[in-house]
């Protein structure tokens, strides 16, 4: 069974036919099963999903508003590429935005948000599990939508949300890079510490501190990738 068939499993009651192609083409999307470039015939995919070409069409032209792919010339439907500028942009403004959010959760998070936050962490550092990558990287990504949420603010959550979707379609980990996981662990304990607290200030500098790091990491891997 081939990546895009198990996701296919997974999302075979999320609804109508239109709603399933969305579901399915999007996850394919931002977890880099169809990777950037990759193109998109409502043909093939139709038949795919065992669906007609109607629905399909529908969750295509709501991926492109999403900007997660985008029309060639020919009219040809593509898995957006990112590029390094595109890169820049997009961790420059999630530095700014998850420092906000990170600034927002130690103001307001509750009881049951910060119950979420430590599940999440002290499963991070259990043994064994920053071996998992793929586990691992969940379990971030999940850490961080918990802080988007302990913020209180649905429109800052989507638009953090996408942008973190977005970087999830680019492909590949900063977790690879050597000692990379310790760095995370001791990065959610310190910024949970913080919101712990309610040291706002400690809490949005620690978030813009971790993004700078990830933008750092990533760009060293983009042109070491050229390069070879």
């Amino acid at each position: 069974m081939t990546a895009l068939d198990q996701i296919i499993d997974r999302f075979t009651e999320v609804g109508n036919a239109a709603e399933t192609a969305y579901a399915v083409l999007r996850e394919a999307i931002v977890s880099n099963v169809l990777k950037p470039g990759t193109r998109l015939r409502a043909d093939d995919l139709a038949k795919k999903l065992g669906v007609s070409k109607t629905p399909v069409r529908e969750a295509l032209r709501k991926l492109q508003a999403e900007d997660l792919i985008t029309l060639q010339p020919g009219n040809a439907l593509t898995v957006k590429s990112i590029s390094e500028e595109q890169l820049f942009e997009i961790y420059y403004t999630r530095e700014a935005l998850e420092g906000m959010a990170a600034r927002l959760a130690a103001e307001k998070a509750g009881q049951i948000e910060l119950a979420r936050l430590r599940a999440i962490h002290d499963e991070m550092k259990a043994p064994g599990v920053s071996g998992n990558l793929k586990h691992f990287r969940q379990l971030s990504g999940d850490f961080h939508l918990a802080v988007f949420r302990a913020a209180r603010n649905e429109t800052l959550y989507r638009m953090l949300k996408h942008l973190q979707d977005q970087i999830r379609q680019f492909g590949g980990t900063t977790l690879t890079q050597p000692g990379r996981a310790k760095e995370v662990v001791a990065y959610t304990k310190a910024l949970l510490a913080a919101i712990e607290r309610r040291d706002g200030d400690a809490a949005e500098k620690i978030a813009r501190e971790n993004r700078r790091r990830t933008l750092d990491l990533r760009v060293k891997m983009l042109r070491s990738a050229a390069r070879s």
